[in-house]
Order: structure tokens, then C-alpha cells, then sequence
């Protein structure tokens, strides 16, 4: 017996059921999936014929072979599941994965219990406040909303989930603070479902540009690009196809560009070396748009320099708030057409700008960044030494070692002293993993990393860093500066240190207590008493 679960024109799509090795197929009803793009899946059960699970966006079981489904009961379980596990030696047991993390049924799926020690939150993007006396970290997820959470915290159990808390729900994005007043969070979901939400009381209000009447509607990629300015409190730039920007916290918003993509038609672009007409299956369906900007950076020093980057390949530059833009096309040795990951506009010195391109649609999984020292004009890959393989996603720039910058990519994160010159592997306690956005929290000088696939890391006192070079150190002994640390008693909110009586499974991220933070170096191997 085989089953079949099809996606085709409305007389073919359906759920198929063979008894015969696949040799002849019988349409048993014309269930379909909502999207076919990555869901597709069906499970027959083991403990009864004819019982087939099909996962999707809203998951559904089948008792009579596929001409009749019923959804399955998923009040307090998440949506969009991928996979399904099941107990050979018991008929009540079912484990299901989704993009929430992994479930587990003893029931036959009348209640859930969810799996919640797992580290693998896929974040999009990481943001810091100044809160204290601990900072919070911020981010946004594939499908497990946008929220935020200390960096520290004060007990001897370490970070608890029931620290964190969500700022908004969806595929969380970009978790942007208010400069003055860190209870003004403005938080975003999928393709710019942006909120301003007050942490004090829990408001949310919904934020979002709209197209003017009578204008096309607007193109918004998946990760609209939010940034809050440097130089005025309440002022914020969005950008769809065009750029917004707001001077009251989001409550009114004016245009400051025109469509500043290549403004190609998606729809006569080449699939599979030809041009799919307009009613092929799922031409649409789940489908990104296309001609949309994808980065934007205000000038830490010039408040009227701006930066952005779309994902057909163009860096558009504007000195004047707007009112004029100019195009950035064809940089020698970046590849064309290109998805603009990041633009990073310098606070050190205004003509600066970095750039990176990401390829791998196209197959190109090379790094590809770049430098400008006069505001666009020319250009210098500062790819250097990074490795051949390993798109890049995010660069971020020190506070005070204008040279000193950092990149995250595919499978990593890494340094550079000397302003892209050579790299660095910052590997250690780091995982091989996608590192897709970086933020420094300058008063503790914390590099703080948002992975897809592994949540948030934090390298405490990275300001070491700015002392040493990618060569063969000539140091023999020294100890770098010291921060100052912080003191104060801890407290024991599961009553007992660490995970107390809340058994193994309770989940616990590592925490930094109060404590003096020494980074040294010694030339020599040194073998205390008891390593002896």
C-alpha cells in the first residue's frame, strides 16, 4: 500500500492511494495542503491501516485510507509541523515537530506536552538595550515571535525561560529600543508587521506605513529593514520599496524616496531556465516579493546620511535626508544582482561604509564584503582571508578601535583588527553555526551574536580584542583592563542553587555571577598544583 499527496491543477491535486507497489493509483479525495513549498509530508500510522498523518501549516489524520481528514487538535500546541515519530510498542504515543520545537503526545494527541530544554531558537536578529543593572537581549525568530530577556540575572539558578517574555507574535524580526526610554520597545513580524510596544503596561500598537490612496501597494520583504536614529528620539526609518521615516514614534510616517529597486517584474524572471505563466502551481503561493529593501543605515554622525541596500543588488545613498538619491550599482568583484545583507554606515568617520553581499540563491556561497572611504564612490573588497565558503549576513564596528570590526556568516563569527585586512575565527564556545546579526553592548563591551539555529551568545568583555593583532603576539605576561564588576547577593528563586528539585529537564542558560573578569597572557605553560 502506497500513499500519495499531490499538488497540481485543480482536477489532478489530491490524496492518491495505491495497493498494487505504486503500478496503479486511485484519487480518494482532493485534499490539499496549504503550502506545498516545504510541508508535503504524510505518516501512515503503524498501529492501524489506513491511517495516514499529513503535516502542514494546520495538520490533519485521515482513518479511511484519504477520503476524509480531520484537523488535529493543536489549541496548545504550535502550528506548521514538519515531522512525525512514532512508538512502535504503543498506539496512545505520537511526537511531532514544528517550527515551535517538538511535542510529544501520550493520548493520541487529546493533550500535548512540549519539549522545552532545547537551545535551537533560529533567530533572524539580535537587539541590546541599556537597562540596568543588567542589559536585556532582544530578538527576532523564525515563527516563534519577536521577545527579549536579561543578559544577567541576579539569582543562583542562572536565565530561566520564564525570564523572557514576547514583544510580538509571528515570525519575529528587528527589536529596535527607544534611545531615552527603554520600556519603548518597536518590534516587528513577518513582511513589516511592526508594533510599538510598551514594556511597562504590555500596549501594543500596531505602526505600519501604508501606501497613499490610490498608489500601488507597497513591496515589503520578509525582514523589512527597521533602524531608530541616532540623533533624535521618536524618529525611525522603515523601508518597503521605499523609505519611510517617522519623527513621532511611529504614530505618522512621510516618504523620503521613490522605488528605489531595479523595479524588474518578478513574474518574467526565468525558473528553472524558463518563464512559468502566471497560473502555474503555486506561481504565488508562499512566494517572497521581489524589488524590496533589505538594509538601511542612518549616520551615527551626519543625520542626513543615509544608506540602503535591496535584495536585485543596488546600494542606494542619500546625503540629503532624502531628497535625492544616489545609485550604487556594479561594485568590481561583487556579484551581480545580488541580495545586499547588510549596509553599516561608520561612527567613527562619516565617509566610511560597509557592505555585504549574500549569493547563495544564485549557488555563491562565498563571502563577499566591501569598504568605501568615500561614501560610495570607490570601493575595496576587505573579503581578505575569510573562508571561501560562507555567505555573509551581518558587520558591526567597534566603539573605540575604529579598525576593529566584525562580521557574522554561514558557519560563524569572526574579527579583524586591521578594518578587513585579515580575519579571525571567533570560535571558541561558539558552535558552527549561522551567525546572521550582531549588536555591542558599549557600556559592558559585550559582543552579543543571534544564530539561526542556536539562540543567543554573549563574549563578555571582548575589549581585549582591541589590543592584538591576527599575528604571533611578542607579549610574554600581561594582564589586559579590567572592567568594573558588579556585586550583590544572590537569590534563590527555585529555593536551592541551580535547578534545585525541578529535575534535569529544567531548562537553564549559563549565567555570569558577580565576578572579576581577567584576560591575560602568559608566554610560557604554567601547570598549577593540581593539574600536576
Amino acid at each position: 500500500m502506497v500513499y500519495a499527496l499531490i499538488t497540481a491543477k485543480e482536477e489532478t491535486k489530491g490524496f492518491y492511494r495505491s495497493d498494487d507497489y505504486g503500478e496503479t493509483w486511485k484519487k480518494m479525495s482532493d485534499y490539499q495542503v496549504v503550502d506545498s513549498q516545504y510541508y508535503v509530508e504524510i505518516f501512515p500510522d503503524p498501529h492501524q491501516f489506513d491511517k495516514i498523518y499529513s503535516v502542514d501549516m494546520r495538520s490533519y489524520v485521515t482513518e479511511d485510507g484519504g477520503k476524509t481528514f480531520e484537523r488535529i487538535p493543536e489549541d496548545t500546541k504550535h502550528v506548521d509541523s514538519h515531522d512525525i515519530l512514532f512508538d512502535l510498542n504503543d498506539p496512545d504515543y505520537i511526537m511531532i515537530s514544528c517550527d515551535g520545537g517538538i511535542y510529544e503526545s501520550f493520548d493520541r494527541m487529546k493533550t500535548w506536552r512540549f519539549i522545552d530544554n532545547l537551545p535551537i531558537i533560529q533567530l533572524y536578529r539580535v537587539g541590546i538595550d541599556n537597562q540596568k543593572p543588567f542589559y536585556n537581549v532582544y530578538g527576532g525568530t523564525q515563527d516563534n515571535d519577536s521577545f527579549g530577556g536579561p543578559s544577567r540575572t541576579k539569582n543562583r539558578s542562572g536565565i530561566r525561560n520564564s525570564d523572557w517574555f514576547v514583544t510580538t507574535g509571528g515570525d519575529g524580526f528587528q527589536v529596535r529600543v527607544d534611545p531615552t526610554d527603554p520600556n519603548i520597545l518597536y518590534t516587528m513580524s513577518q513582511y513589516a508587521g511592526i508594533m510599538r510596544y510598551d514594556k511597562s503596561n504590555g500596549e501594543r500598537i500596531g505602526i505600519q506605513p501604508q501606501p497613499a490612496q490610490g498608489e500601488a501597494a507597497l513591496r515589503w520583504n520578509w525582514d523589512a529593514p527597521l533602524a531608530v536614529s541616532h540623533h533624535k528620539s521618536g524618529r525611525l526609518y522603515f523601508a518597503a520599496n521605499k523609505v519611510f521615516r517617522s519623527d513621532d514614534y511611529g504614530n505618522s510616517w512621510s516618504v523620503i524616496s521613490d522605488d528605489l529597486s531595479r523595479k524588474i517584474d518578478r513574474n518574467k524572471l526565468k525558473v528553472y531556465d524558463r518563464i512559468l505563466s502566471i497560473d502555474a502551481v503555486a506561481k504565488n503561493g508562499s512566494t517572497s516579493p521581489y524589488g524590496t529593501i533589505v538594509a538601511l543605515s542612518e549616520s551615527p554622525i551626519d543625520e542626513n546620511f543615509i544608506v540602503i541596500g535591496t535584495d536585485d543588488g543596488l546600494i542606494q545613498i542619500t546625503e540629503n535626508s532624502g531628497k535625492t538619491w544616489r545609485k550604487v550599482d556594479n561594485i568590481p568583484d561583487a556579484p551581480k544582482q545580488s541580495y545586499v545583507n547588510s549596509v553599516y554606515l561608520s561612527q567613527h568617520d562619516v565617509n566610511v561604509i560597509y557592505i555585504a553581499f549574500n549569493h547563495h540563491k544564485y549557488g555563491d556561497f562565498k563571502p563577499y564584503i566591501f569598504k568605501s572611504y568615500d561614501k560610495g564612490n570607490s570601493w575595496k573588497s576587505i573579503s581578505s582571508n575569510l573562508p571561501e565558503r560562507g555567505s555573509v549576513y551581518s558587520i558591526e564596528e567597534d566603539h573605540i578601535d575604529p579598525n576593529l570590526i566584525f562580521c557574522g556568516t554561514e558557519f560563524g563569527a569572526f574579527f579583524s583588527p586591521d578594518s578587513g585586512g585579515s580575519w579571525k575565527e571567533l570560535s571558541a564556545g561558539l558552535p558552527t553555526i549561522a551567525v546572521r546579526d550582531i549588536a555591542i553592548q558599549r557600556r559592558e563591551n559585550d559582543l552579543v551574536l543571534g544564530t539561526f539555529g542556536r539562540g543567543f551568545y554573549v563574549m563578555d568583555d571582548y575589549s581585549v580584542l582591541r589590543s592584538i593583532e591576527n599575528t604571533e603576539t611578542p607579549l610574554e605576561a600581561k594582564i589586559f583592563d579590567v572592567r568594573d564588576a558588579l556585586m550583590w547577593e544572590k537569590a534563590n528563586p527555585l529555593g536551592l542553587p541551580g535547578k534545585a528539585f525541578q529535575g534535569d529537564n529544567f531548562y537553564l542558560a549559563e549565567n555570569l555571577d558577580p565576578v572579576a573578569i581577567f584576560t591575560y597572557n602568559y608566554n610560557e605553560r604554567f601547570e598549577s598544583l593540581k593539574s600536576k
